[in-house]
């Protein structure tokens, strides 16, 4: 899947870039993040999301309506939206919004 980047902190995390000041998130959490986007990168579509068990892929509620979660660690969730992008195929198109931790 092709994966954009609405927040560019998270992009330059991915990107590893050089981002100044204090980091927002552990080493350890930024790694996780990582491996996180190369599964939805890897992913052919939003249906084979669903059968990672372990991203907890869901619809959000709320403000958030609209949006997707998938599981970073068992306090933080990648917030995503799915669109649909036609070049040749459907391809769908994941665009990262934010990390935040669940429930907060």
């Amino acid at each position: 899947m092709l994966v954009r980047f609405n927040n560019q902190y998270l992009q330059k995390l991915f990107e590893d870039k050089q981002i100044s000041g204090k980091p927002r998130y552990s080493a350890d959490l930024i790694l996780k993040f990582k491996k996180t986007v190369l599964k939805l990168q890897y992913a052919e579509n939003v249906r084979e999301l669903r059968k990672f068990k372990g991203l907890n892929f869901e619809a959000l509620k709320g403000d958030l309506k609209g949006h997707y979660s998938v599981r970073v660690d068992i306090k933080y969730r990648l917030i995503i939206r799915v669109e649909e992008e036609i070049i040749i195929t459907i391809t769908d198109v994941i665009i990262i919004e934010d990390l935040l931790k669940h429930y907060e």
